[in-house]
């Protein structure tokens, strides 16, 4: 019984691999059709670059495809690290953008600082993660085997 169950466990695992495999590439698409329609945003950008709106709006269209690059990036390689990054953007977005009042601007300004001390002093050291969508091994004898191969060659 126990073997059926760890064998389901380990189908059900494989499954969310795939599932976030697929999402990264539908995620891939959506940005690479992003990016064809930047030119089209360029485009009227130009027509009304004398309005001050007009290159909010661009921004936005970039800022758009550069949160959707990140989270592509989170979804590939899951850590701490890249979803602090997604939410540096983010909160960036929100202010360069959005019409916020002063205190709002404090707010955005501390809670980006907080986010960047965060990253700095209390995310783990980078190590070599072993799950995501693009590991060959999600077993943790295949971690410990990848970690007596590392320490071998030096």
């Amino acid at each position: 019984m126990k073997k059926f169950f760890n064998k389901t466990r380990h189908i059900l695992f494989e499954s969310c691999n795939f599932l976030e495999l697929l999402m990264a590439l539908i995620v891939l698409a959506a940005i690479l059709v992003a990016c064809c329609s930047l030119g089209n945003s360029f485009l009227i950008y130009l027509d009304n670059r004398y309005m001050g709106q007009s290159f909010l709006t661009f921004v936005g269209h970039i800022f758009n495809i550069l949160i959707g690059i990140e989270f592509l990036k989170m979804l590939c390689q899951p850590s701490g690290d890249t979803v602090l990054e997604v939410l540096i953007f983010l909160v960036a977005r929100h202010m360069i953008l959005d019409h916020t009042t002063v205190m709002e601007n404090l707010l955005t300004i501390i809670s980006i600082g907080l986010l960047f001390a965060i990253k700095k002093y209390i995310s783990l050291p980078v190590q070599k993660e072993h799950y995501g969508i693009f590991s060959g091994d999600s077993t943790s004898e295949g971690a410990a085997k990848d970690d007596k191969e590392t320490n071998n060659e030096k």
